[in-house]
């Protein structure tokens, strides 16, 4: 879903979340005075006055009530979610906030959809009684207002010619409020209060003509709701308690549930936000009318580009996944939040329906994504270096994970010399890289193995591993991962390839280790002009390797998995049902099966030949398969895909090789005539070959 389209502002915003991390064990009380000296007087010493860094914390509020002003004529009852997020020093707070609410309309428009209200804000907080359970507040509070009627009636029409769906359908008035919340906060514990408040607001925003309505234009309205919420410090409220206390990862950052959980709320808020603000799209005006409209109307699939959802959408779900990863959680607990962030987005971050197929690809692939980009920037990261060493390893840290990335820099740890973990499965666990730049040849997709109109571009290939599956210390969640990603220079898409596959748990047999069965988790993506395909993927592996001497060995892996949702590009996908009917999707999704089998041989540690084959098959639940019976019919989908590698060293790690790829759909449909009722299976087939040609660098540590 429209999501991907916001998200590249929020992330820049996405670690916010992260700043109050200074309340570590160097932030703690101060060091008394040093004793005098003996041409000293000796008096008594008094402790160095200490600056201690303010607590950071963050509220979520609802609110309720009535509407007034000119607009007060047509508006009533707003209804709002308010996520802030603040710094406090001694009584007073200073914070950011962000509203998304909403008037419905009186009568007789009663049954008409609402108004979308949206509000970015700064406020200031007064805290009276800090040492009690009970603290009165009063907050001023003045932002930028946006207002968008969801209902059809306020519909430009017509719509001007060169409109894209996606955008816009009802015009948009903006303004700015201000407003006062009185209010009272209740202590639940150490971290927590209930949060109890009434706003009082008014906002003046451009003329909106009302016509289709019978009303006079209107610009300015007032709102007061009775608010409930939660005010949250994960640190503690009190930053010199925060010191040693608490767990800490292997890179001695303090797990925080606190802070994972506010920085993805942080992440969906501002791509909501800066979707309105930004792209002015129609999809953006939410709020908890909405979120409940979603709810009662549950899951769909959805017509978006495959690139969207099936690449856009887990790096979204990495950006969930690292905001606990990035704050110190482990893995399962990280995966959780990336599922939260995902339903959170799906049934809140915008107006549509919410998409099956973005909840598998979102937090199953978001898992994959994220695991690889905090992994990949741990063998980057090196807490001892300094100087320009260590600031381009903080920069590619970043680029390959950006929330871990940012967090590093306002906590300090992006420049503070400390220790790095004292295990190297978890910053030097060793693999393999290997990256070639050379061109791509594809023949066009047809029923035989074909180069005719084929087409080259430049590219580059990336195969690495993180860690080896024969010689890791430990066997947990991604200790083993391996990726393969390829980008093409003037293709049709940029990121044509990217498959990342990672053990969640292993096992060794045999006293040698020599061979290994791993529980293994799958994301693919295969997106070029020919075909796509990808999908999300649990199932079972063995490793083995084979050292006939000292300098030669093989290595093999043999895979089977369920795919819990696959998409393939098919011919009847255009009967697809799907909640917002924004395009013709050009693909099919449903779940199946996959068989997959590779060997490699190595000699001097290098990698010489490399052989893949894989079998997936997709039954067809949403796409081809529609209204079975009446229109379309059942899909099925075999897919097959072989390569194979040829390299020749050159010197030292410089190597050229080769890749020959072989793609083959191969696809049942069975097809309905609406008129007659006749029945039949239509059998289609697609043949693609590629060669690629390249200069590499080959390196392991096998």
């Amino acid at each position: 879903m429209p999501f991907t389209r916001a998200l590249g502002v929020s992330v820049a915003f996405v670690c916010v979340s992260s700043v109050p991390a200074h309340a570590r064990a160097d932030d703690g009380p101060g060091i008394p005075a040093p004793p005098p000296t003996s041409d000293q007087e000796a008096t008594p010493s008094t402790p160095t006055p200490v600056r201690e860094p303010a607590p950071w914390g963050f509220n979520g509020t609802f609110g309720y009530g009535g509407a007034g002003g000119d607009f007060g004529n047509l508006f009533r009852n707003p209804l709002r979610w308010e996520y802030n997020f603040f710094r406090q020093k001694g009584p007073w707070r200073v914070g950011l906030g962000l509203t998304f609410g909403s008037f419905k309309m009186k009568e007789p428009y009663q049954d008409e959809l609402e108004w979308g209200y949206q509000e970015i804000s700064l406020a200031g907080t007064r805290m009276f009684k800090m040492k009690g359970r009970i603290r009165p507040y009063v907050q001023l509070r003045g932002g930028l207002v946006a207002l968008r009627p969801r209902s059809d009636l306020f519909k430009i029409d017509p719509l001007p010619p060169d409109f894209v769906s996606g955008e816009h359908t009802k015009e948009r008035s903006t303004g700015f409020s201000v407003a006062v919340v009185p209010g009272v906060e209740w202590k639940l514990g150490r971290a927590a209060y209930l949060d109890t408040s009434l706003g009082l607001t008014y906002f003046k925003v451009g003329e909106y003509d009302l016509s289709p309505v019978g009303q006079p234009p209107r610009g300015s309205g007032t709102a007061w709701e009775g608010r409930l919420g939660i005010t949250w410090f994960p640190n503690g409220e009190q930053p010199g308690q925060a010191g040693e206390a608490g767990t800490r990862d292997a890179w001695g950052v303090k797990r925080s549930y606190g802070w994972a959980i506010g920085q993805m709320l942080a992440i969906n808020n501002v791509g909501s936000v800066s979707a309105q603000w930004m792209r002015d799209v129609d999809w953006s005006e939410t709020s908890p009318r909405s979120w409940w409209a979603n709810i009662k109307g549950g899951f769909s699939y959805d017509s978006d580009q495959f690139s969207t959802n099936q690449y856009i959408h887990p790096f979204n779900g990495a950006a969930y996944f690292n905001s606990g990863r990035a704050n110190g959680v482990p893995f399962w607990p990280s995966a959780a939040i990336s599922a939260f962030g995902a339903y959170y987005w799906e049934f809140g971050g915008e107006t549509g329906p919410a998409s099956i197929n973005d909840m598998f690809s979102t937090t199953l692939g978001g898992i994959m994504v994220g695991s690889f980009q905090y992994g990949l920037s741990s063998e980057i990261l090196d807490n001892q270096a300094h100087g320009w060493g260590r600031f381009g390893r903080e920069a590619a840290a970043f680029i390959v994970d950006p929330v871990r990335g940012f967090d590093r820099l306002v906590r300090g740890d992006a420049k503070n010399i400390a220790p790095n973990p004292a295990d190297p499965m978890d910053w030097r666990p060793g693999g393999a890289t290997f990256v070639a730049f050379g061109t791509r040849t594809f023949g066009e997709a047809g029923s035989e193995f074909s180069f005719k109109n084929a087409k080259t571009y430049p590219m580059m290939l990336l195969d690495h591993s993180y860690g080896d599956v024969f010689h890791a210390r430990r066997r947990g969640p991604m200790d083993y991962m391996d990726i393969t990603t390829e980008l093409n220079f003037g293709g049709p898409a940029a990121i044509s390839r990217l498959v990342i596959r990672g053990n969640l748990a292993s096992w060794t047999l045999g006293e040698e280790h020599n061979h290994v069965l791993g529980i293994v988790q799958h994301y693919e993506y295969r997106n070029n002009a020919s075909y796509t395909f990808g999908g999300q993927s649990v199932g079972a592996a063995l490793f083995s390797r084979f050292r006939p001497t000292n300098n030669v060995y093989f290595r093999t892996r043999v895979d089977a998995y369920g795919i819990l949702l696959g998409a393939i590009n098919s011919e009847y996908a255009k009967f697809a049902e799907v909640g917002v009917q924004e395009r013709i999707r050009e693909y099919d999704y449903g779940p199946g099966y996959g068989l997959g089998a590779e060997a490699s041989l190595f000699a001097s540690s290098r990698q010489l030949v490399l052989l893949r084959y894989l079998f997936n098959y997709i039954d067809v639940t949403n796409g081809s398969a529609y209204n079975i019976g009446t229109v379309g019919g059942a899909g099925r989908h075999y897919i097959q895909y072989g390569s194979a590698r040829v390299v020749i060293p050159i010197k030292r790690a410089l190597s050229i090789g080769a890749d020959a790829v072989l793609f083959h759909r191969d696809s049942h449909f069975t097809v309905t005539n609406s008129a007659t009722g006749e029945t039949r299976i239509q059998h289609l087939q697609q043949r693609n070959p590629q060669v690629k040609i390249y200069i590499a660098i080959n390196q392991s540590q096998h």
